[in-house]
């Protein structure tokens, strides 16, 4: 393990290390920004329908029943993602998007039915 003080110090002498150090901050402020900006705008539900649209691109596979999100999602994690501070917001919104038939869990897994119901909050 590398201690902050030797970190820093190899940062401010390594050009591109400074670079890559940069556009890593910069990525994860974005991220971030764009967290704050779906709660605020379109609150809990709204951030939630934008973080699994934005999954669709990242780990969408499509199959006969609409796009399986490839990858085991946890509400934890959505809820740590979206800015939410209970799990116990993620299980009603993601019910709610279940008894709406806008996604299903299939293997832990979930398949987005209609990405056009998530798509304008994404926007």
């Amino acid at each position: 393990m590398v201690g902050r003080e030797d970190f820093s110090r190899a940062v401010k002498q390594d050009e591109k290390l400074k670079e890559y150090v940069e556009a890593y901050y910069r990525e994860n402020l974005q991220r971030a920004l764009y967290r704050q900006k779906c709660m605020t705008m379109k609150g809990k539900s709204g951030a939630i329908y934008a973080f699994l649209y934005n999954l669709i691109s990242l780990f969408g596979k499509e199959i006969k029943e609409g796009i399986l999100i490839d990858m085991q999602v946890t509400n934890d994690d959505i809820a740590g993602f979206c800015g939410i501070s209970t799990r116990n917001s993620v299980n009603r919104i993601l019910r709610g998007l279940r008894e709406e038939n806008v996604i299903r869990i299939v293997d832990n897994k979930i398949l987005i039915l209609n990405a056009d119901y998530l798509k304008p909050y994404a926007d």
